[in-house]
């Protein structure tokens, strides 16, 4: 059995803190309907403008979402389908009532 790179093991360690704050939990769970703007992130959480970018820029640095500016706005998607797959895995153990069997 190959053993996994230690920085490997570090960054996966750094992503799965990051995904562990509640909020950014929230965030993430909003983020696999569709793309949503801070301020619908906003009005969905109740988080603060400030507070909402400080917690999406520290996802963004990570990789785990991506923005992409439209106008004056700026949405927030999850960047990739392996940290998608995660976060679904995550609803299905604690919200399974809100996964659609299909």
């Amino acid at each position: 059995m190959k053993e996994i790179p230690e920085d490997k093991v570090k960054e996966a360690s750094q992503g799965l803190r990051a995904i562990g704050h509640e909020l950014r939990l929230s965030v993430l769970c909003l983020l696999l309907d569709k793309p949503m703007c801070v301020h619908e992130l906003m009005e969905a959480t109740g988080a603060a403008q400030s507070n909402l970018s400080q917690h999406l820029a520290k996802m963004r640095l990570l990789g785990i979402v991506e923005n992409e500016k439209r106008g004056q706005q700026v949405f927030y998607r999850i960047s990739n389908p392996a940290w998608e797959g995660l976060v679904e895995s995550l609803k299905q153990i604690y919200c399974p009532e809100m996964c659609v069997q299909s």
